[in-house]
């Protein structure tokens, strides 16, 4: 009977080692990224160790890597929600088990921080867009000294601090922050496709709502 609970146990204590896991590679983010991450893997079913090693080169700035021979489809979809409610687009690439990196279910997480180039200048006037909640978009921000200012649904305007962190936009409210990746996306308009300045959001904060929206400026020539 005894030897019987001692196998019981060291079948579960198997189990629990085989325990598919989470290694989470990042590079560039800030510390506001990296504690909302955190707060984010917590949440989700799976077991996460970060890694000291960075993102390869290769990588898009948001990949998920997962083993064709266990595929935890509902776990990797929490995955690649994190990545998104961050600001990403995540990218879903299957490895074979000869890849003996992510097999027996083991996932790898990767996100790369995208910066403002050294010397860029903030546009003065921008506009909300991809909101969270799509009332929000279109909403006029106006960038001068060391203030931001947007203009409300009520017609109110709000002005907060915003600063350059390790390259990053971020801008401040209350005892919370909102950061955002620069990139320089061509977009669609009634005269084809423009070049822009996009300032994206990397994290869903509490609120107000209207700082979960991206900044972009589009130039028409």
């Amino acid at each position: 009977m005894k030897y019987g609970i001692l196998i019981g146990i060291l079948l579960l204590l198997l189990t629990a080692c085989q325990h598919p896991t989470v290694y989470v590679y990042t590079e560039g983010l800030t510390a506001l990224q990296k504690q909302q991450l955190t707060e984010q893997l917590q949440q989700q079913t799976l077991p996460f160790q970060f890694t000291e090693l960075p993102v390869p080169k290769e990588f898009s700035a948001a990949t998920l890597l997962t083993s064709e021979d266990k595929i935890l489809t509902a776990e990797t979809e929490q995955l690649a929600n994190i990545m998104q409610a961050m600001g990403y687009q995540p990218q879903l690439n299957y490895v074979s088990v000869a890849n003996h990196h992510y097999s027996d279910g083991n996932i790898g997480f990767y996100l790369r921080g995208e910066q403002i180039e050294q010397g860029f200048e903030m546009p003065q006037q921008l506009h909300t867009t991809g909101c969270v909640e799509d009332r929000y978009n279109n909403l006029k921000v106006r960038f001068f000294d060391n203030l931001v200012e947007f203009t409300l649904l009520n017609g109110a305007r709000a002005q907060l601090v915003w600063q350059r962190y390790e390259n990053y936009l971020v801008i401040n409210y209350r005892d919370t922050a909102q950061s955002y990746t620069h990139s320089t996306p061509l977009v669609a308009t009634p005269f084809g496709e423009k070049p822009s300045d996009t300032f994206r959001y990397n994290a869903h904060i509490a609120g107000p709502q209207w700082l979960n929206c991206s900044l972009q400026v589009v130039y028409m020539d």
